[in-house]
C-alpha cells in the first residue's frame, strides 16, 4: 500500500471497529449521520461487510457527493431536507443500524426516529455536550440498543490487510495534499471545513 493509504488506516480502523461492534451487517439497512472521515470510514467498512443500503447525512454538499461516489446509495444535507422523513420514504420499515458520527444532539434524535424496533445505535461522534438526551418513550417502545465506540480495538491488522487487498479503498478520502512547510495552511483548511476537504495529507 502507499504511505497515504497507511496513514488513513487510523480512521479506517475506527470505522471497522464500529462495524464489528454493530454485529452482522449483511443485507441490513444502515444510516450514517455525519460524513466526515469517520463517517466515510464506517461507510466503507459497512459496504465491505455486506450492508444492503447505506444512507449518509451531513451539512457539507461536497462530502455528500464524495460519499455517493464511494458507494452510498442515498445522501441528504441536514440543512436542506427533512432527513428522517426522506429516509423513511425510502425505508418505510425503518433502519436496522444507525451510526452517529458527528457528535450532535440533533443526530441522536434523528437516529432514534430512524431505527426500527430492536435497532442498534452506535455513537462514535465526540460531542461538545456533557450529556446526551433521548426520547424515553420512543427509545423504550422500540427497545433500541445503544453502544458507544471509542477509537478502535484489535482491528488495526485487519484494517491494514483489507487496505492491502483492496477490500477497503480509501484513496478518494485524500482530497488535499500539502508539504510540511504548509502544515499550518492544512490545519486551517480542515478546521474551517473549507473547499470540500475530507482529509488533508501532509507529505514529509
Amino acid at each position: 500500500m502507499t504511505l497515504d493509504q497507511a496513514a488513513l488506516s487510523e480512521p479506517l480502523a475506527i470505522g471497522l471497529y464500529a462495524v464489528r461492534s454493530a454485529g452482522p451487517l449483511a443485507g441490513k439497512s444502515v444510516a450514517i449521520l455525519g460524513t466526515g472521515p469517520i463517517g466515510i470510514s464506517v461507510m466503507l467498512s459497512a459496504i465491505a461487510h455486506g450492508a444492503e443500503r447505506v444512507y449518509m447525512t451531513d451539512k457539507i454538499d461536497e462530502r455528500l457527493a464524495l460519499a455517493s461516489e464511494m458507494g452510498a446509495q442515498w445522501t441528504g444535507n441536514i440543512g436542506k431536507c427533512d432527513i428522517v422523513r426522506d429516509i423513511l420514504c425510502e425505508e418505510p420499515q425503518q433502519i436496522d443500524i444507525v451510526f452517529e458520527c458527528c457528535g450532535l444532539q440533533e443526530a441522536a434524535n434523528q437516529a432514534v426516529q430512524l431505527l426500527k424496533p430492536g435497532g442498534r445505535l452506535l455513537i462514535i461522534g465526540i460531542p461538545s455536550l456533557t450529556r446526551w438526551s433521548f426520547d424515553v418513550d420512543n427509545l423504550r417502545r422500540k427497545e433500541v440498543s445503544i453502544q458507544n465506540v471509542r477509537r478502535q480495538n484489535g482491528v488495526v491488522k485487519e484494517t491494514l490487510e483489507m487496505i492491502s487487498s483492496g477490500r477497503l479503498s480509501p484513496d478518494r478520502m485524500q482530497t488535499h495534499n500539502f508539504s510540511l512547510d504548509d502544515v499550518g495552511k492544512a490545519f486551517k483548511l480542515v478546521a474551517g471545513y473549507r473547499d470540500g476537504v475530507m482529509k488533508a495529507m501532509i507529505h514529509i
